[in-house]
Parts: structure tokens; C-alpha cells; sequence
């Protein structure tokens, strides 16, 4: 039906006649050689600036170059230092000074790009150095103004910044930057020299030293010393102390008379408080890196860095330090950490400088001893008769008790004392400042020496995993997500994953795993928010009277509201609404319980029957919260505002519209004192009953009986004998009173704390398991070692690895190639010789598929495939897709032993190449076990759709583990699950003991009469084995020899063949070869059937799967999230595995694609493992992990993959670059973001892809859509964004497609926002409902932009909704993925001048440029069309869409037009 379009003269064909958005004016073009003035930088980059501040990106010097701003700043730098000019002058040009490092920040610290820049460039930071810090440095007595301090900070996170970002490329790193960041030997020149001249000799590093000191400006402080010495003068000259009411944090930027003299001497302006957390931010970051960590550790320790400031901060307690002090205090506890947990030890071997990090418990203890005995035999030899006790103590004591050392050295006077430490070269009396030693200190540095820290990993076997109120809303744990409540400084006491690089395996746990846990503490605070929020708690006062008749008030707390996730709990006993039913004894060594077992109950009464369901899936292992909601206490107050927030936090913004913002409820520390939660306590579930005692937990349970469900549950042991020892005691579990739970998906923070938690007790585990040849690089500390074309991986000890093969071996690549010259054209640069022919392709076109293996070598310096073909199995489809050179060189690296990495742009077909490899694994090594990873329960089971159909991977081998393996839509009647592949097993044993059965009674061995009284066969698994050996193989060695005797093998041998009659074979001729084919097929029977023999003895359902899973499943799939929550049990089962093959790794975080490598125990033996192949495939350039608390994605970069992270330190790594997804057209919207990524033929001449779009007039094209009814974007909810009239336009779009032809299942609706997601499918009800011509009707998919990534489809209608600020989608990965899920047809309903006038973005919307930014249709055009996308277009027949409602009319007409037509019919 064609539409009924107004009669008008078309619009907007050319260029010069559409309607242009307006452009905002982009700053002038400036001289690159020229420095600039500070109007000139603020007309360049500030104006600039709001559009490009958050870019992920960010491309500023694109407008002005980073040289041009360290130019200005070198030159207003020098007029602060002039001779004769007035201290107003002087202020001002410090004024200037501080905005122009400002800016200089924004430049090169929120862009990797410009940062990336000094670290490749040498002579650029060198430039740096000496024009801007060196003077600065060197100011640095002259000079304490705010503004000094505040350019000092800025210019310590840029060498901070510069130096994290150099460990992506270690050759490039200058030896300007080597010496500032501490990683030069030669900053040991500033440490005392009797120290100094120790650890020397120690790490026989004399000749090194004297190298690296060659040279050296002695007069030229690197940063890092720099650092601390102005941290600890700035910290000991104003001697703080830990009273907050004492402490100025001011910002006094406005005050132009600000005088550091005029304040209180005990006390720090707001910027020398910036550039305390920037020193210690910088001192962290050098010590998470090895390059620099061994030589900056050892300078802290010398100058007993962490105890000098301690003596001035304190210590980070819960008393009310002034937030600033608080950091401090945080942050020098990070640094105190490094130091004693990773300790610099001198090697035994010259010239090694050996660095052994994470010291064992044992090491860690023989060094501790080592130099207690060095204190005892120093007092022995000097102080004998004064300190008796300390000498003959044992070490043990000396290393344990800081008292006794104390009270042990209470015979020995101050002199005394500092001449003991001078020997001991822990502090030097020759520098003349012995006076400056009191005794405290003095008796500090020797704790401090030989003391030993508490077990850090003692310590964490008795952590509680669950979060409690204290943390849940602890702002000094948990930052909040928005940014502007972040600290002044925007420095965070949180780890960071931002290096590339990690100390060792245990550095790489510990951060990985308190992120983890403060992350998941986020998203858990986020979920009891909103169901106490939405319960809306109420103190009801009631009169009652007690035993004697007198009135009691009695207060109690109802809920109002409803919430889904969230119900009350019911009374047990009387009032109790928990009862603790068993405290198990604690183990040996540990001094909470083992286990602690308690009970609840909820009734489910008020719940809707969609909701009862979801309430009674609740099973074992689920996670659920306990809350007390004592409604007495609600405060009643609102959230702060942000404006009142940012005045008591002394946040570094004060933004406009934040005046009547309020702190969002999910970021408010106050939220518990507003709806009065008083405790909030997790537990496991064990087991559901109902109120007939059946339980409901187990599988094949029935229908529940009742309302009432009790569930037993698992209190975390650690956090009960915490309770227990409190002083309210057990007591508070009375207060209990709600039950939240949580989606199963975001649930799973306890099993992936308790692997990290476990690989780290048990660190010997991870070397068992991963390779030697791996470790370095997921370490980041050699990237190429695991290449398979590295020469490390080649000389590899292949005793070290089980069955590892040898390099230089054939590489079955089974049917990667469909033909011949398929295999030559995929090696066109190399000499192709196939069955000893090196010349031209030997099969002809008539000749059938073969199969290939190949063995490379290199000949005269080129590489020759030797290529061996054998037959295809012709009853088989294998695989269809000729794939390009660059996918066979991804298959030939995933094929070979080592690390593939490979990048697959969208459309590029990487699953294909994974599907490739796991078929091609699975084959050539029989013995061999797969584990196939994903992030989601779509992209695994579109990856086990792949491998099903290629019918040559035997169903019985394949496995899908986890949630999802029920929604797998497989050309099977099987089910893949562990129960579904049980059922299948015992299927097919029946199946296969009929034919035994047949097979006996065609011999005349058995009868109808053995047959059970159902019919069924009388075998089992055991009798067919004996029934094989006595009969079977016994006729078969009697044939061969009565067919040896023949003369002529082409005989007919059908009379002498025993199983004719079983075959039906009594009137057919049968040869020896078809003879010998038909006693393999009867070896394969009975060889499968002994795979089910263990079913029979098996009878447990749990036992038999857990068996498949063992000894049967050769391709196991599960996703990242299940192979968390499974590790424990695949390690009590003794699971192996040989290779991993992980896609969309880009999307997995760090720890989510490390616990994939570590599901088996691995061989006893350091280095040895079963690991031979990993494989990863994703994009980094597509959108990263889902993170909820973007402080940690920013700040922590915990949005960081490995796989990213891999590809940025230089790892080899393939990138597929042939797209045949979208049109070309389509495609060049994204393939910029990509190095040489072409079109495959097939989108440039296949008729699906020449063919136009029914209907439009363009393929693709920007609607850019107005305000709707005087409204844009809204939010009705904090970041609830919806826009309206984009809505109704993409909804409109739809029902016009359907109309003219289009099938629903090819069209999606994509929007960024989860709440323009709701609206449009409100408005699809509506429009789409009961009663309209189009009722039921709904597109394929409608969902948000980050939930589709991996999926795609014909035509795509895209919402972008916000009309203020560009919103997420400046990050460019987000619009890489929606703008690449389209094949045919792209339509993007935006508001164009906001999003084409960003930088990011510029180069996808400039493409839309020649085409009108309204949409354009053609009448009278339905689908399928004939016409051709090059074909001309009558300009009569283009209407041109208005806006929203002028396409809802155009829809509107269509659909009387269609109901009249119904009515005629």
C-alpha cells in the first residue's frame, strides 16, 4: 500500500537548499611556533573547553598544540622572577601562571593522546623540564604562594600522568623522564651517602651508579626527590595534628591579599592540601611500577619517608579528621603498604639487581629475622651489659613486639641510641643535624625496621565479603559517581589499574580485588537505595498497655510503599524474625566459626503471581541483604544540595546548575540517618522450604504449598564474631527486618571476591596453571614473549607445559579452505607447495574438498607453506566461509601454542574465526579440552549455533554451562545443558543398545524372548563390551583371515561376511574395502557405548553430570560470570583443560578474563602447566565493561579490559580487516577508527546490498528532530533521560516501514538511555495496541545502544535523545557501536547541531553532511523495491517529513487507508 503524501515540491535534495544546523563558532587557527598570550589560550581552549572536558578522546591540540602552552608558560614563568617589578605585578603573573598550568593540565592530562605525545617524543618533556619545572623547582624556597603551589600540583600530575602513560611503550621512554620518575639509578645520589654506599654493595651496583650519576645536573632536582623533600618541609613546618577543628581548607582563589603569614601556622590553604595528595598520588603510582619501584622504595626507606609523615598526619582512624587530613592519612597508608609488602631485597648475583616482590610469609619472615639478629648482635658487640634483655631475646620476639624493643632499649641513652642506629646505616649523624633525632623517632625508625607487619594475607582469610552499613556509606571507601562531589584535588585513596604494568600476580590481585569489592558494594548500595526508597518506611505510634494495665507507646515501623525486589520478613518464633540455628566451632588456627547458619522467613501473600515466580527462583548460593528500617529514627531531612555540599567538602567546582541540584540519593552518606536503616548484613542462600516443609531449593521440586517460604541461609562467619564481640553483641540481629534481593546477573560479586580471595592465599596456584610464557605478559613486562612467532615461546621449555608442541610442527587447519586456490590466495606472499606441487593449484574444478595441514618454514629468508591435503569427509558441511588472508593468519596464531590477540572491527567476522579454531582444535587434537568464555549468554550461544552447525562436532563432546544455556536455539532435539546433555547420553545409550540387541539376534545369539517385557533391549553397557570381545571381534579376525587367502580384493567376499544379515546386505556384492568400512562402524558403536558405561553406575543426577563434564565434554562453554561462580567447584572436581578461547574480551574486566585461565589446578611442580593455546577476540574500540561508579571507570580505569590493555603495552596482536556487515556507505561512519579496514565483495555487488531501501530516498541519514510540543530532553529521574519527540518519531519511523512492507523481526529501535528505551516501548503499546491496525506488532528488538553491542540487523532507528549536552555518547566507542549495528539501513533521530559540533564526533556526522537533515521519503514505494541505491530518484515523488507529528499523519492516513481496504475485501 503505497503512503498517502501531500502533493508538495520536494525539499532538501542539494546541499545549497537543506536546512543547515548552526554551527557554533570554533576558535581561531594559531601558529604553532608562536607562544601564546593567556587571552589567546583562553579563546583557544576555555571556550572550547565544555565541549571537549569529558571527551574520552579528547583531541584538544587539534585548536592549540601542547609546545605553544609550555612556551607561554616558560615565559610568564620568567616575568614572576624579574628584577624591579612590584609584588602586584608579581602576584598577577603568578595568577597567570596558575591558569595557564590549568589549562596545561586539561590539555595533556585529560587527553592520552597529548600525553602519549611527550613520551614518544623525548626532546618535548625535555623541553618541558627545562622551561617550565626547572625554574619552578627551583623557585621553590622563594615562592609559597597558593598559586605556586597550585602550578606545582598541576605540573606533579602531569609527570605523573606522562610516566603512566609511557609504560604502554617502554622503549620510548626518555632518560629525562627515567629521572624524574624515579626509575633512574641515578636519583640514589640524593639519599644519605652511608645508606646509599650499603645498598651498593649489597646489589653490587657500585659501577652502574657511577654510569648513571656520569653526566648528572647535581643542581637539577628530579621531580620525584623533589617531591619529598617539599612534601616533607611543607608538612613538618606547619606540624599538623590530627584535630580537624584546627585545619583551613578555604578556598581563597577570589582573595587577591592572600598571605601565608597571615594564617595559623598549624594549618594548610586549600592548594597546598591539592598538592599534598598529588605528592603522595604521584609516590603511589611510581611504586605500583617496577621500573621505578625499586629505585624510588628503597630512597623512601632511607629517608623513613612514610614515618616522618606519620609523626606529622597521624593515622587514618574513624575520629573526625578534617576531610584533607583523612586522605593524607589514606594515601600514606597505600604508600606504607607498598613499601613493607613488596620490599626491595639486594640479589646474590652481580649485576642482576634482583627485585623480589611479594615476598611469602616464610620469606617475609627470614628477612625480619635477619636484621633483628643484626640489631641483637650490634648491642652484644657495644651494649651488652645495658640492654641484657634485648640481646639474648629470641628474634621472634624482637619481630613481634614493638613494646618489649621498646622497653628492652630503655638501658641506652639518647647518644647511645642514635650511635646504634648510625651503625646500623639507619640514620646518618656525619649530615650534622643529629640534634633534629628524638628519641620517639629514634625508636619509631627501629620498629619500623625490624617489626613485622601484620599477615596480609592472614588478614584476609578473615575479612568479611559481605558490605555493612559502615562501608556501604562511607564516602572516604566508596567515592561517589558524580564528579563534582569528588575532592578538590580529585585524588582518590583507591587503586588504580591505569598501569600498564603490575609489581607481580599478588599486586595485580589485591587491586583488582578491592576494587572489585568497593564497586560491588556501590551497585549493592545502589539496589537497597532504590527498595527503600520505594517501601517508603513510616513510624506508626500505637497505645498498648502491659501486664499491670498501664498505657505503653510503642512505635513500630510499617512500609508504606512497594518495591519488587524487596519484602518484610515474617516472625519465626514469637517476635523473632531470625533465628540462629548452629555456630559451628572454629577451624584450627582461625578465631571466627567455620560456619554460621541461620533462618528466615517471608510470606509472599501480597505478591502478584509474575512475582511470586520470581521470589520463588530464589535457590541455592543466591546472595540476599538483611536490613533494619527502624523508621523512629528517619531524620526527615531531604538530600543536601550539591551547592551546600561542595561549601562543606570544599569540592573544586562550584557549578551553576547545582544550585538547586540535590545530592543524588545513591551518593548520599546521609541517606541511612533519612529513612533510618540501622544495620544491613548479607547471607547465602542454602535452602527454600515451604510452609509444608518440602524444599523448594532442590531440582524436581513441586509446586510450592502455602505463602510462607523459610530460608536457611549462611551468615558470613567473620562478620558474626565481629558482631559478637561488639558491644550491642548478637543482639542486633533482632533489629532485622527486610530481605532484598538482587538480579541474578549483578549478583555474583561473592564468588568472584572468594576466587581472587583464594588465588591470592594460594598464590603457588596461579604459577602451576599459567604458563611461564604467559605471566610476563599479562604482567605487562615483556609483550611479545607469548606471540607464537616469539622467539621466547620457541625456545620454551616444552617439558614445562604438558603434551606442549614442538615449534615448527604441521598445523591441522581441517576445512578452513574451500578450495585450492582458496589456500593460495591466503598465502599469496609466501611459496605455497600443496602435495609436493609448488607451482599452480592441483585440484581441478571437478575434483573434491580436501582438508589441509600445513607446516611453515622459512627458506633463503621467505617462508614456504608445506601443505599436506587428505580427504574432506563429504557427509559433513563444515565450514562455508572463504575466509581472508588476515582470518587465516587469526586462525593459524589461535591453531598454534602461545597467546592470540585479534582485533575484529564490527562485521568482520571474528566469531567465525573463533568458531574456526575451536572446530579446528577439537579435531586435530582429540586428547584436548576447550573452554570457550564470553561475556554474554547471546554472543555464547550464537557461538555454539556456529559450531552445532557445521555437523562435524559430535553433540555428545559439547557442553554449555551457566543461566542462559536454556535460551540456546540449536538445529537439535537435544538440549546442551548439563541435565539436557545426561538425557541425551542415556537416549542415545538406548538407542545404541538396540542395535547390540539386533546385531545378536541377526547372529541367532538372543531371541525376542530376552527382551525385557516393554521391549527393551536385555544389554547393557557392561554385557555389549563382553558381547563385543567373545563374539563380534572374534568374527571379524575370522573374516580377515579368510580374506587374506583371496587372490583378487575386488571380489565379492559377501558369503563369508558374518553381519550380512544385520547389514541387509543378503543380495548385494560387498568388497573388502566396503567390508572393512562396516566393521568401523560397528568399533564406533561399541566404542561410544563404553563412553556410557559409567551412567549405569552413576546414579546420582549430579554425579552423572558432573562425569560428562570430567571425562566425556571435549568443547565446554560458559560465560565470565559463571566461570567465577563454578571455579570452586571445577576445582574440587579436578577439571582440565588445554586451550581457551574468550570472545568479546573487550568487554570483560580484568579479573573477569583472568579467572578463565585458572579453573584447573594445574600440575605440582613450579612452571609446569596444561595451558597450551588462549585466544582472545574483542574490540577495544567498541564499548568497554559496564561499570556503575564512573569514579572507579575514570579515576581507577576499572573499565580498563585486559585485552585493551594487552593491546596498548604493544602485544602482537591481528586485526581482521575485511567488514561484510553494512553497506560501504554504512561502514566509512566507523572504519575511520580503524587502520585499514576495507569491504568485503560480497556488501559492494551482492543484490541485498545494491538494492535500495523501499521507501526512503537515502540508505542513511540524520533527522535532526526539534523540541515536540516545546519540550527536549527530560529526566524524571536522575539520569532518566527521555526526549519525547524523538520517541515518537523512531515509533512513527516504525509503524511507516511495517506499512509499506518492511518485516518487523529486520527492524530494531536503539536509544542510549534505558529511559528513552521505556518510553518508546510505552509509546509501541499505544500505538501498536489492542484495537489499532497494527496491534501486537512490535520490531525485533528495542533496546539501549550498550545492551545490543555483539548483535545487528537490517535496518537500525536510532535515538541519541539529549538536546543540552551530548551526554555518554561523547565517549566515541559508544557511537562506534551504534552507528555499526545496521547492515542496510541507518536512520539517526538526533538533535544535529549539538552532536555535529562536537570534535569526537565530527567525523561520523560530517558524513551525513550531504544529505538533508529531514527525513526523506519516496511515494509510492513498497517493500521489496527494484530499485538501485545508484539509481536516479523522480523528485516527484519525495516528500519530505516535517518533523514528528507531520510523519505521525502521514502513518495516521496509511493506517485508514489500510482498515478501508480491510473493509472493501
Amino acid at each position: 500500500m503505497a503512503p498517502p503524501f501531500r502533493k508538495r515540491k520536494p525539499q532538501g535534495l542539494s546541499t545549497q537548499q537543506q536546512k543547515k544546523p548552526k554551527q557554533k563558532q570554533r576558535p581561531p587557527q594559531l601558529s604553532n611556533d608562536a607562544p601564546l598570550d593567556i587571552s589567546s589560550l583562553y579563546e583557544t581552549i576555555v571556550v572550547d573547553f565544555e565541549h571537549r572536558f569529558h571527551s574520552t578522546h579528547a583531541a584538544s591540540s587539534s585548536f592549540v598544540s601542547t609546545e605553544q602552552v609550555w612556551n607561554t608558560l616558560g615565559r610568564i614563568h620568567a616575568e614572576t622572577n624579574k628584577e624591579g617589578i612590584t609584588n602586584e605585578e608579581r602576584a598577577n603573573a603568578t595568577d597567570r601562571f596558575s591558569q595557564a598550568s590549568e589549562i596545561f593540565a586539561v590539555l595533556v592530562t585529560r587527553d592520552d593522546r597529548c600525553s602519549l605525545d611527550f613520551v614518544n617524543d623525548a626532546s618535548l618533556f625535555s623541553k618541558v623540564t627545562e622551561t617550565v619545572l626547572q625554574p619552578m623547582l627551583s623557585n621553590a624556597n622563594n615562592d609559597e604562594s597558593a598559586g605556586y603551589w597550585y602550578s606545582l600540583s598541576t605540573m606533579v600530575h602531569f609527570c605523573d600522568k606522562v610516566w603512566m602513560q609511557a609504560q604502554t611503550n617502554a622503549t620510548l621512554i626518555s632518560p629525562d623522564l627515567m629521572l624524574h620518575a624515579g626509575a633512574s639509578l641515578a636519583i640514589w645520589y640524593w639519599m644519605p651517602e652511608r645508606r646509599r654506599t650499603l645498598e651498593l654493595k649489597q646489589r653490587d651496583l657500585e659501577m652502574d651508579y657511577e654510569k648513571a650519576i656520569s653526566g648528572l645536573d647535581k643542581d637539577k632536582t628530579p621531580m620525584v626527590i623533589f617531591v619529598v623533600e617539599a612534601l616533607l618541609r611543607l608538612l613538618q613546618g606547619n606540624q599538623l595534628k590530627m584535630h580537624g577543628d584546627k585545619m583551613s581548607t578555604t578556598d581563597n582563589d577570589d582573595d587577591d591579599n592572600e598571605d601565608d603569614n597571615d594564617t595559623d601556622e598549624a594549618s594548610l590553604h586549600l592548594h597546598q592540601w591539592i598538592f599534598v595528595h598529588r605528592a603522595l598520588e604521584i609516590l603511589i603510582d611510581v611504586l605500583g611500577i617496577t621500573q621505578s619501584q625499586r629505585r624510588v622504595s628503597v630512597y623512601l626507606q632511607s629517608m623513613h619517608f612514610c614515618l616522618q609523615c606519620r609523626l606529622v598526619l597521624g593515622v587514618s582512624t574513624f575520629s573526625k579528621a578534617e576531610e584533607n587530613m583523612f586522605l593524607a592519612q589514606q594515601l600514606l597508608e597505600r604508600i606504607d603498604k607498598l613499601l613493607k609488602q613488596y620490599p626491595v631485597v639486594h640479589s646474590t648475583s652481580r649485576g642482576h639487581d634482583k627485585q623480589y616482590v611479594s615476598l611469602s610469609s616464610t620469606e617475609q619472615q627470614a628477612l625480619y629475622h635477619a636484621r633483628a639478629s643484626i640489631l641483637q648482635k650490634l648491642c652484644h658487640r657495644y651494649y651488652a651489659e645495658l640492654v641484657p634483655d634485648l640481646v639474648y631475646a629470641g628474634v621472634g620476639l624482637l619481630c613481634r613486639s614493638s613494646t618489649f624493643v621498646r622497653n628492652a632499649l630503655g638501658g641506652l641513652q639518647d647518644s647511645q641510641l642514635l650511635e646504634l642506629l648510625h651503625k646500623m646505616r639507619l640514620v646518618d649523624v656525619t649530615t650534622g643535624h643529629s640534634e633534629l633525632y628524638s628519641r620517639d623517632f629514634l625508636l619509631s625508625v627501629l620498629e619500623e625496621y625490624i617489626v613485622m607487619p601484620p599477615d596480609a594475607i592472614q588478614q584476609l582469610t578473615s575479612f568479611p565479603l559481605y558490605p555493612t552499613k559502615s562501608i556501604l556509606w562511607d564516602p572516604t571507601k566508596i567515592p561517589p559517581s558524580l564528579a563534582s562531589m569528588l575532592p578538590a584535588s580529585r585524588v582518590l585513596s583507591v587503586p588504580k589499574l591505569s598501569s600498564a604494568t603490575f609489581l607481580s600476580f599478588l599486586d595485580y590481585l589485591s587491586r583488582n580485588f578491592e576494587l572489585s569489592r568497593l564497586e560491588s558494594a556501590y551497585e549493592i548500595r545502589s539496589d537497597l537505595v532504590d527498595a527503600v526508597r520505594r517501601l517508603r518506611p513510616l513510624a506508626r505510634q500505637s497505645m498498648l498497655q502491659d501486664d499491670n494495665y498501664n498505657p505503653v507507646t510503642k512505635i513500630t515501623t510499617e512500609f508504606t510503599g512497594w518495591a519488587k525486589m524487596a519484602l518484610e520478613l515474617t516472625a519465626i518464633e514469637s517476635d523473632n524474625k531470625i533465628k540462629i540455628i548452629k555456630v559451628a566451632k572454629p577451624l584450627l588456627g582461625q578465631k571466627h566459626p567455620e560456619k554460621v547458619i541461620a533462618e528466615i522467613a517471608i510470606d509472599l501473600k501480597p505478591c502478584s503471581d509474575y512475582l511470586r515466580a520470581e521470589w520463588d527462583a530464589l535457590g541455592e548460593h543466591d546472595v540476599i541483604f538483611l536490613l533494619s528500617v527502624d523508621a523512629s529514627r528517619m531524620s526527615g531531612m531531604g538530600a543536601p544540595l550539591l551547592s551546600e555540599y561542595h561549601l562543606q567538602h570544599g569540592s573544586h567546582h562550584r557549578w551553576e546548575n547545582d544550585k538547586d541540584r540535590r545530592v543524588p540519593d545513591e551518593d548520599d552518606s546521609t541517606f541511612p540517618n533519612r529513612f533510618g536503616v540501622t544495620l544491613v548484613r548479607g547471607c547465602m542462600i542454602l535452602q527454600v522450604k515451604d510452609e509444608n516443609g518440602n524444599v523448594l531449593s532442590e531440582p524436581g521440586s513441586g509446586a510450592p504449598v502455602g505463602n510462607k517460604r523459610f530460608l536457611r541461609v549462611a551468615l558470613d562467619p567473620s562478620q558474626y564474631h565481629a558482631d559478637k564481640n561488639s558491644p550491642a553483641g548478637t543482639s542486633m540481629y533482632d533489629s532485622l527486618n527486610l530481605v532484598v534481593r538482587r538480579r541474578g546477573a549483578e549478583n555474583n560479586f561473592k564468588a568472584v571476591l572468594e576466587t581472587i580471595r583464594g588465588l591470592m592465599i594460594g598464590m603457588g596456584s596461579i604459577d602451576r596453571v599459567v604458563p611461564l610464557w604467559l605471566q610476563k605478559v599479562l604482567l605487562g613486562h615483556d609483550p611479545s614473549a607469548a606471540s607464537y612467532k616469539s622467539g621466547i615461546l620457541r625456545d620454551h621449555d616444552i617439558s614445562a607445559t604438558t603434551d606442549m608442541p614442538k615449534a615448527g610442527v604441521q598445523l591441522d587447519f581441517g576445512d578452513t579452505f574451500v578450495s585450492e586456490n582458496h589456500l593460495r590466495d591466503s598465502f599469496a606472499g609466501d611459496q605455497v607447495v600443496v602435495d609436493g606441487n609448488g607451482e599452480t593449484a592441483s585440484q581441478s574444478a571437478t575434483e573434491s574438498r580436501k582438508n589441509y595441514r600445513i607446516r611453515f618454514s622459512d627458506v633463503d629468508g621467505k617462508r614456504v607453506a608445506h601443505v599436506e591435503s587428505y580427504a574432506f569427509p563429504e557427509s559433513e558441511r563444515g565450514n562455508t566461509v572463504a575466509f581472508t588472508p588476515v582470518q587465516v593468519e587469526a586462525i593459524r596464531s589461535g591453531l598454534s601454542p602461545g597467546l592470540s590477540v585479534v582485533v575484529g572491527p564490527p562485521g568482520t567476522g571474528k566469531t567465525d574465526v573463533a568458531v574456526q579454531i575451536i572446530a579446528s582444535l577439537y579435531h586435530s587434537f582429540p586428547t584436548q579440552r576447550t573452554v570457550i568464555i564470553t561475556h554474554s549468554n547471546a554472543a555464547l550461544n550464537d557461538i555454539f549455533q556456529k559450531v552445532t552447525a557445521r555437523g562435524d562436532v559430535d553433540e555428545r563432546y559439547l557442553l554449555r554451562l551457566g543461566s542462559g544455556e536454556r535460551d540456546l536455539q540449536v538445529d537439535s532435539s537435544h538440549d546442551f545443558t548439563k541435565a539436557g546433555r545426561v538425557a541425551y547420553s542415556l537416549h542415545r545409550r538406548s538407542h545404541l543398545l538396540e542395535q547390540v540387541q539386533q546385531l545378536s539376534e541377526s547372529l541367532g545369539l538372543s531371541g525376542r524372548a530376552e527382551r525385557g517385557s516393554d521391549g527393551s533391549p536385555s544389554y547393557t553397557c557392561e554385557t555389549a563390551a563382553y558381547f563385543y570381545e567373545n563374539h563380534i571381534a572374534r568374527r571379524i579376525r575370522l573374516f580377515d583371515r579368510q580374506a587374506s587367502k583371496l587372490k583378487d580384493t575386488t571380489s565379492d567376499v559377501c558369503s563369508i561376511f558374518p553381519f550380512a544379515s544385520y547389514f541387509k546386505l543378503n543380495e548385494t556384492s560387498l568388497t573388502v574395502e566396503k567390508a572393512t568400512d562396516l566393521f568401523g562402524k560397528l568399533k564406533t558403536l561399541f566404542t561410544e557405548l563404553a563412553e556410557y558405561r559409567p551412567l549405569e553406575l552413576l546414579r546420582n543426577q549430579r554425579q552423572r553430570t558432573d562425569y560428562l563434564l570430567l571425562h566425556q565434554a571435549r568443547v565446554v562453554a560458559m560465560t565470565c560470570t559463571h566461570a567465577a561462580i563454578a571455579r570452586s567447584h571445577l576445582l574440587d572436581l579436578g577439571f582440565e583443560y588445554d586451550n581457551v578461547v574468550i570472545e568479546e574480551a573487550g568487554q570483560m574486566t580484568e579479573i573477569e578474563t583472568f579467572i578463565p585461565l585458572l579453573l584447573q589446578m594445574g600440575i605440582t611442580g613450579h612452571g609446569s602447566s596444561r595451558l597450551k593455546r588462549i585466544s582472545f577476540m574483542g574490540d577495544h574500540n567498541q564499548l568497554p565493561p559496564v561499570i556503575k561508579n564512573m569514579t572507579f571507570a575514570t579515576y581507577s580505569s576499572l573499565d580498563q579490559s585486559m585485552f585493551s590493555r594487552l593491546i596498548k603495552l604493544g602485544v602482537p596482536h591481528i586485526q581482521l580487516d575485511k567488514q561484510g556487515r553494512a553497506r560501504p556507505e554504512i561502514a566509512a561512519l566507523y572504519s575511520w577508527r580503524y587502520k585499514n579496514l576495507g569491504n568485503l565483495e560480497l556488501v559492494s555487488e551482492s543484490e541485498e546490498y545494491r538494492a535500495a531501501n523501499a521507501g526512503f530516498v537515502h540508505t542513511f541519514q540524520v533527522i535532526n528532530v526539534e523540541d515536540f510540543q516545546g519540550k527536549g530532553e527530560s529526566a524524571p529521574t536522575p539520569y532518566f533521560f527521555q526526549n519525547i519527540g524523538e520517541a515518537e518519531y523512531a515509533v512513527a519511523l516504525f509503524q511507516y516501514m511495517v506499512l509499506i512492507g518492511y518485516p518487523t523481526e529486520s527492524i530494531s529501535i536503539l536509544t542510549t538511555y534505558n529511559g528513552q528505551r521505556e518510553l518508546i516501548c510505552d509509546i509501541l503499546a499505544q500505538r501498536c495496541g489492542p484495537g489499532t491496525p497494527l496491534a501486537g506488532v512490535r520490531p525485533h528488538a528495542v533496546s539501549t545502544v550498550d545492551q545490543y553491542q555483539g548483535q545487528q540487523n537490517n535496518y537500525i532507528i536510532l535515538s541519541l535523545v539529549r538536546t543540552e549536552k551530548i551526554g555518554h555518547l561523547r565517549d566515541i566507542r559508544r557511537l562506534v557501536v551504534a552507528v555499526s549495528r545496521a547492515r542496510l539501513g541507518l536512520y539517526v533521530l538526533c538533535r544535529q547541531e549539538l552532536f555535529a559540533s562536537h570534535y569526537d564526533l565530527r567525523r561520523t556526522f560530517d558524513q551525513f553532511a550531504d544529505k538533508p537533515n529531514q527525513l526523506q521519503l519516496l511515494s509510492g514505494e513498497m517493500y521489496p523495491t527494484e530499485r538501485k541505491v545508484d539509481d536516479a530518484v523522480d523528485k516527484e515523488q519525495v516528500y519530505q517529513v516535517d518533523d514528528a507529528s507531520d510523519l505521525g499523519s502521514v502513518v495516521f492516513q496509511m493506517q485508514e487507508d489500510l482498515l478501508n481496504n480491510q473493509v472493501q475485501e
